[in-house]
């Protein structure tokens, strides 16, 4: 009879993103159950169990302290022998749970720290949260050797009990769906074909991931350069949308295009990807980027020095620099064989290092390290 485990997120949207290949992984071995707000969107995995439980990103004391009430009925019903969860919200109620229906094992992964870019009294009670989550859990796991170190520095009681798996990443890349490909119609269609370079930022449009200071950064590129072109594609979470389309530049050189379902065609159409984050877990998508063979320019911080090898895949600069990130712009423009060697290397080090085959593999065996002791 197989184990009975529980993946537990806040919304299905993370299992679509980053456990699509884990959940079939650990099938083979396992009973898996998935737990998240299935109420708001469909179900996304045929054969397996789910239940639907409201977890909502904001807190809220009374439907925060209804929905533990119900995570325990849960646990207490399915006795499950591991429960894994992953983002705060869900591993907050879940490690609470389930150390008050004494699972036996409470894993947890971190992928980020929402206070990391956070001051004052909302950085220190978003970050109780963390040393929550760590307390709780009999074991965790980040996506990234420096968020370790990271949360070590600032007393996220971890240091015993959490690993890295890999060289990182929550769920590695799908090679076959990351790759170079001839991305002509897509530039026809955008409007980009008679631009002689492309920057590409690609994932949810706040603040914290840099776009002014991308927006900014690029304007001084395009001053030397004006048939170069800044594509930004993804959800708008901040009303930043408007912002960009009153850019002056917007239209000529300045592009957006809403969320796509298909985001390798427009990392393999750029010449560059540009993360300029505050906060980042790891990077996924530098990763994605480098398999479909475009290097990445990201800010120095944990996560992202871990997903870019500096010189080598990509180039990193000064969180918050302007300037920095302009002059690694003009770098990748004014040197093209050295791009193309970036962009070779970064397609080797996907390959060998962040496959999803290798990524859930790592994750089945260490479920075994757990529960065949």
């Amino acid at each position: 009879m197989k184990k009975k485990i529980a993946l537990i997120v806040s919304v299905p949207v993370t299992f679509d993103a980053f456990y699509q290949n884990h959940i079939k992984a650990l099938q083979e071995k396992y009973d898996v159950t998935l737990i998240a707000n299935f109420d708001q969107e469909a179900p996304v995995f045929d054969g397996v169990k789910q239940i639907s439980i409201n977890l909502e990103r904001k807190p809220s004391i009374f439907s925060d302290l209804k929905t533990l009430r119900k995570m325990i009925a849960i646990f207490r019903k399915e006795k499950f022998v591991l429960i894994h969860s992953t983002t705060p919200k869900a591993g907050f109620i879940t490690q609470i749970a389930g150390f008050i229906t004494g699972t036996k094992f409470r894993l947890h992964i971190f992928t980020g720290q929402v206070w990391a870019s956070q001051s004052g009294i909302k950085r220190q009670a978003l970050k109780k949260v963390d040393v929550a989550i760590a307390s709780l859990a009999t074991h965790l796991l980040a996506d990234s050797k420096s968020q370790v170190d990271f949360l070590i520095s600032e007393s996220i009681p971890v240091d015993y009990k959490i690993k890295v798996l890999g060289e990182g990443s929550i769920s590695g890349v799908d090679l076959e769906k990351f790759s170079p490909k001839n991305t002509d119609d897509l530039k026809i269609k955008l409007g980009l074909m008679d631009k002689s370079f492309v920057f590409l930022f690609i994932g949810r449009l706040n603040k914290d991931k840099g776009i002014f200071d991308l927006i900014k950064s690029f304007e001084l590129v395009q001053a030397k350069y004006p048939n170069t072109a800044l594509l930004i594609v993804g959800s708008d979470e901040e009303n930043i949308i408007p912002f960009i389309e009153a850019h002056k530049l917007y239209g000529e050189s300045v592009f957006y295009h809403s969320a796509t379902p298909r985001p390798q065609d427009f990392m393999a159409m750029a010449d560059m990807l540009c993360l300029p984050s505050y906060r980042e877990g790891f990077g996924t998508v530098v990763i994605e980027a480098a398999a479909c063979g475009t290097p990445t320019i990201g800010s120095r911080i944990y996560g992202l020095s871990d997903a870019i090898v500096d010189g080598k895949s990509g180039y990193l600069f000064p969180v918050g620099s302007i300037d920095s990130l302009a002059d690694k712009m003009f770098y990748g423009i004014e040197n093209p064989e050295i791009l193309q060697q970036a962009s070779e290397y970064g397609m080797k080090r996907a390959k060998e290092n962040f496959s999803d085959e290798l990524s859930s593999g790592l994750l089945v065996d260490y479920y075994k390290s757990i529960l065949e002791d």
